[in-house]
Order: structure tokens, then C-alpha cells, then sequence
């Protein structure tokens, strides 16, 4: 009787490395994807803001004004930039995301057929055991009725 082996156990571990450094891939593009919405989200509130401040002025001076267009044309700019960030790294995260899954396809692949070489064993195992029970009872009942070898 021998003790269950998968051998391709070493590459079931293989594939769980490369499962688990897919998945930490995923999370790391995830975390800069939520940045650059956070980013998004920053900047349009900023400009609300703004908004916001120069309508509840009463009076509003010309100098005050005056940096106004250049720096709403570098939050446009900004949004823009920070759009074509977030389309990108949603790319990023999809093919990542596809790379999760197939790594995790080949994990459940290789656990599977270490489950079902198991059972097969299982049951070889279990025969094994069973004969070895009929053998001994068999052994015991010839010693006892006196048909086997002589007791020394």
C-alpha cells in the first residue's frame, strides 16, 4: 500500500503561483484605476468649486478673473488626459482579468485531475485493503479448521 502522489503536483503549485500573481496584477491595475477616478472625480469637483466660489461673490475684480480661463482650459486638458488614463488602464484591467481566468482554469483543471487520480487510487486502495482482510480471514479460518500449515 502506498500513500497518494499527484505527480504533477509541482506544476499544480506552478499554477497556482502564476494564478495568485494574475490575481495580485488584477488588484494592482484595479487600485490605479480607482485612483484615476478618484483623480476624475477631484478635479470636476474643483472646478464645481470654483464655480460655485465666483457666483456667491458679490463684487468680482478683473485680475481675479483673469487666471480663470487659462486655468480651466488645464482642467479640460487634465480631464481629457485623465480620460484617456482611465480607457487605458480599464484595457489593461480587462486583459488582466482574462489572464486571471485563464490561470484559474488551469488551476481547476490540474485539481481536478489530481481529484479524480485520487479516487482512482481511493478505490485501488480500498480493493487492496479488502483483499488483504479476505486473505487474512481465509488464513485465519484454514489455521482454525486445521487445513493449513501445522501451528509450530
Amino acid at each position: 500500500m502506498t500513500a497518494f502522489t499527484f505527480r504533477l503536483q509541482r506544476v499544480l503549485d506552478f499554477r497556482r503561483t502564476q494564478f495568485q500573481i494574475a490575481e495580485s496584477e488584477c488588484h494592482r491595475v484595479a487600485a490605479r484605476l480607482h485612483s484615476i477616478q478618484a483623480q476624475q472625480a477631484s478635479l470636476a469637483s474643483q472646478k464645481f468649486q470654483t464655480r460655485k466660489l465666483f457666483s456667491g461673490l458679490a463684487e468680482v475684480a478683473s485680475r481675479d478673473l483673469a487666471p480663470l480661463p487659462a486655468w480651466f482650459k488645464w482642467t479640460e486638458t487634465a480631464g481629457r488626459h485623465l480620460a484617456n488614463l482611465e480607457r487605458a488602464t480599464e484595457q489593461e484591467l480587462q486583459k488582466r482579468r482574462q489572464v486571471l481566468v485563464d490561470a484559474q482554469r488551469k488551476v481547476r483543471l490540474l485539481e481536478k485531475l489530481r481529484d479524480d487520480r485520487k479516487g482512482q487510487w481511493q478505490v485501488e486502495f480500498d480493493r487492496e485493503i479488502a483483499q488483504l482482510a479476505a486473505d487474512s480471514t481465509n488464513s485465519r479460518y484454514a489455521r482454525d479448521s486445521g487445513l493449513g500449515p501445522p501451528a509450530a
